[in-house]
């Protein structure tokens, strides 16, 4: 009887230590959550928008900024397009803007919402897929035949809103650099202008490409799946709904997906084919006030402090961060690597000069984008 005593007593004990640890840990997350919700509530809390490539490594630096500086901090990832037009056309406030094309910036906040930007990471274009994925096992013996899997009819691919993200954008213009490329505008015909309600082309005597992008479209058929950004296809990867997506080769990383780069002339990510990159324009939002066009370019990400923060003592401290060591650091671990060289657009504020300077970066001052 004793030893049933003894017994009932240690697993009463073990008990009563299970129920007071689950006790700590469940009221450590309830106090956390309640701080969460009260800083943003009461507005002391860091408000971020961020392209979807950016949102990994920009959480990652949240964590240690919160650790460092004791400010929750909220990213709200977006395509870029509609980051940058939730500021001006919306009117609603951020503390910090990081898209994945700089010239966004000056093309559409500078000078009202923002007087300057840096462009300071770079990227390139790779088209994502699966073992799942139709075809996947011949592409990766035979990368260079890609764009023929895709005009295949029975294979579905897509790409994010060109004009809500630049990835989607970007997908365009390499599908119709490679039509240049490959001298075949029936690439650029069959995976663009007969899929996109509105979407047309056309071929200047000097060369250019130039593609036009209604603001308002419909999906011609069912090959061709588009989301407002470029993460928003991952799932559908995954899920094996699509069989490939172009995206930033650091989506394809964070991700785990497989991938294979395109051509240099075609992928954005080399700075030695900036002239033959600017063969393509691509027309976005074309039928409003908006309507941009959209030179295509190497891929260089920005980011920005805009005249509506409400934290600026914070949202300096969050810049130097991301173009600290350790900012280099998260970044290269995330696939995108900082650029050596910056570019500043606009007119830098003076803390920017000096911490730029204190770091021994390097950087081109332009009056406007390229």
């Amino acid at each position: 009887m004793r030893r049933y005593i003894i017994i009932a007593i240690v697993i009463g004990i073990v008990i009563a230590i299970i129920a007071g640890i689950a006790y700590y840990y469940s009221t450590h997350k309830h106090r956390e959550q309640t701080l969460k919700k009260t800083q943003i509530s009461t507005g002391t809390y860091l408000r971020i928008f961020c392209a979807g490539s950016l949102t990994i490594p920009f959480q990652d630096i949240a964590q240690v900024f919160e650790k460092k500086y004791g400010v929750t901090v909220h990213i709200e990832p977006s395509g870029s397009v509609m980051a940058v037009r939730k500021i001006t056309d919306l009117h609603e406030w951020c503390d910090v803007l990081g898209v994945s094309d700089y010239r966004l910036i000056p093309k559409f906040m500078i000078p009202r919402y923002a007087k300057w930007c840096i462009g300071f990471a770079t990227n390139q274009i790779v088209l994502a897929f699966t073992n799942h994925s139709r075809y996947a096992t011949y592409l990766i013996k035979h990368p260079q035949d890609w764009y023929k899997i895709l005009m295949m009819k029975n294979v579905r691919y897509g790409f994010s809103n060109p004009n809500m993200d630049p990835c989607g954008y970007r997908a365009v213009g390499v599908i119709a650099l490679a039509a240049l490329y490959y001298h075949n505008i029936t690439i650029l015909k069959d995976l663009v202008i007969s899929k996109i309600s509105g979407a047309k082309y056309r071929l200047l005597k000097n060369g250019t490409l130039i593609v036009y992008i209604p603001a308002t479209f419909t999906i011609e058929g069912r090959r061709l799946v588009i989301r407002p950004k470029e993460v928003d296809l991952v799932s559908l990867l995954e899920s094996g709904d699509i069989d490939y997506a172009f995206e930033y080769k650091s989506v394809a990383i964070q991700h785990h997906l497989l991938y294979i780069t395109l051509p240099p002339q075609l992928n954005l990510g080399n700075p030695d084919y900036a002239k033959y990159y600017s063969r393509v324009i691509v027309k976005i939002l074309v039928g409003t006030p908006e309507e941009k066009s959209i030179k295509m370019a190497p891929i260089i990400y920005g980011i920005t402090i805009p005249t509506v923060t409400k934290h600026e003592d914070l949202a300096i401290k969050f810049v130097e961060l991301i173009l600290s060591e350790t900012g280099r650091r998260i970044f290269a671990e995330n696939g995108q690597n900082i650029l050596k060289k910056l570019i500043i657009v606009g007119t830098p504020p003076d803390w920017l000069m000096r911490f730029l300077r204190e770091t021994g970066y390097s950087y081109v001052v332009q009056k406007t984008s390229s």
